[in-house]
């Protein structure tokens, strides 16, 4: 009997015991359901907020490569605006690499340097608009930019004139940070670059080779698109910048159908959107027909007119010359000559004077043994005589007086201009040979 009231016993809890496990073992089960459920909603959580840092601002995603397109897409599926990197498209907001975006409002990712830009009072402190010293560039054993000493005055239309080949683009690209240099010092209206590189730009417009659009979009769409990329108030500057170049009859139509003179002018309404105290333009001429070369030369000085800086590049010594108040020669990457080009034409050139008088072969003669002029030359228009550099009214007046004198009749003096191209042949090795 006490043997069965023992087995009783032990029947009963054994089946305590059982209940028991099984008890534990659904809390426990419980317990790791829900905890997963919690980390997976953590996880999920993380990776939302990842992703949008990932998408816009993330280095090893925002950053884009060379000729890439940054874009992204903004609230509603719409396209948002495509930023062209200055270095490789040849727009004329280059960039510092240095890419910012918002998270989670699908923002675009632009370079800090132009985002937005509120565009400062212009300088009245004088100074330089460029200012270099030693500046040196190399490509291996080619020095593209020698050594240059480049004074670029504020309010002028300045011309960085030289053949092809002479380092022009390398000294626009090696002063814009597109380029690094290997020597010397440069500033950019008073302002050091690189050091202040970010600062220096938000104040220049440029358009380096040659300006690049989106081809199917119109005019006007593609500076929105540069406009909404800036911020601020740049949008409201379209349609004036538009006028201001000239191109508001032809704003709504496709780049596509755009001339060559028309994208250049588009390409300065880029860079007009910030409203920039100093314009830097490589060979807007290029390319451009006699009329597009006169509408571009008569918005250069409007530019000028309103006290902006334009500094262009150029081989076309007539165009310079024409647009120009000052220049810089430019020959195997050496600044050769530099200043106002009618100081530079009269204090350097040789001075031509043609005479029309009675006895040109008499006076030719009394001239040369006078020793009073470098050369003497009688043609059909009459006497060609030539003058040293410099050369001033009275030595004009003594070759008057000297052929009255003799008794030679003298009907007029005219001077022969000496143009930028005389002037610039005398100065340079040699014009227009590639290298």
């Amino acid at each position: 009997m006490l043997a069965a009231v023992a087995h009783g016993h032990h029947g009963h809890f054994a089946l305590v015991l059982l209940v028991l496990l099984v008890v534990v073992g659904v809390v426990f089960l419980l317990v790791r359901v829900s905890g997963r459920r919690n980390a997976g909603n953590r996880d999920a959580r993380a990776g939302r907020v990842w992703g949008q840092r990932d998408a816009y601002s993330t280095p090893s995603r925002a950053l884009p490569t060379k000729g890439e397109t940054v874009s992204a897409s903004p609230a509603g599926g719409l396209p948002p605006p495509a930023l062209l990197r200055g270095d490789e498209r040849g727009t004329p907001f280059p960039d510092d690499g240095d890419f910012t975006g918002r998270e989670g409002e699908g923002a675009i990712a632009v370079p800090a340097a132009v985002h937005p830009v509120v565009p400062p009072p212009a300088s009245h402190d004088g100074g330089w608009a460029v200012e270099t010293h030693g500046l040196t560039k190399r490509f291996g054993s080619n020095i593209a930019v020698n050594n240059v000493e480049l004074l670029v005055p504020r309010g002028c239309a300045f011309g960085y004139l030289g053949p092809n080949g002479a380092g022009k683009t390398t000294l626009i690209r090696t002063l814009l940070g597109l380029t690094k240099a290997d020597g010397g010092t440069m500033s950019l209206l008073g302002i050091p670059v690189p050091r202040e590189r970010s600062r220096a730009l938000a104040r220049v417009g440029a358009i380096v080779d040659e300006p690049r659009f989106h081809e199917h979009l119109t005019g006007r769409e593609n500076l929105r698109l540069l406009a909404a990329a800036r911020g601020a108030d740049t949008g409201e500057r379209v349609g004036p910048e538009l006028e201001r170049v000239g191109l508001t009859a032809r704003a709504d139509d496709r780049v596509a159908s755009y001339s060559m003179g028309m994208r250049q002018r588009l390409g300065v309404a880029a860079c007009l959107l910030a409203d920039p105290e100093l314009l830097i333009l490589d060979e807007p001429m290029n390319g451009l027909d006699p009329a597009g070369m006169h509408a571009m030369r008569s918005m250069i000085q409007g530019l000028v007119g309103e006290g902006r800086t334009v500094m262009l590049s150029s081989h076309l010594l007539d165009e310079v010359e024409r647009t120009c108040d000052t220049v810089a020669i430019v020959d195997r990457g050496h600044v050769v000559r530099q200043g106002p080009i009618e100081e530079l034409i009269h204090g350097t050139a040789n001075v031509v004077l043609q005479v029309d008088c009675g006895d040109a072969a008499s006076a030719a003669r009394l001239i040369t043994e006078a020793k009073i002029a470098i050369d003497v030359v009688v043609g059909e228009e009459g006497l060609m005589v030539t003058l040293p550099p410099g050369a001033d009214r009275e030595r004009i007046a003594e070759i008057n007086r000297r052929l009255v004198e003799s008794g030679i009749s003298v009907y007029s003096f005219h001077i022969v201009r000496t143009t930028l191209e005389d002037w610039f042949l005398s100065v340079t090795s040699r014009f227009g040979e590639d290298r």
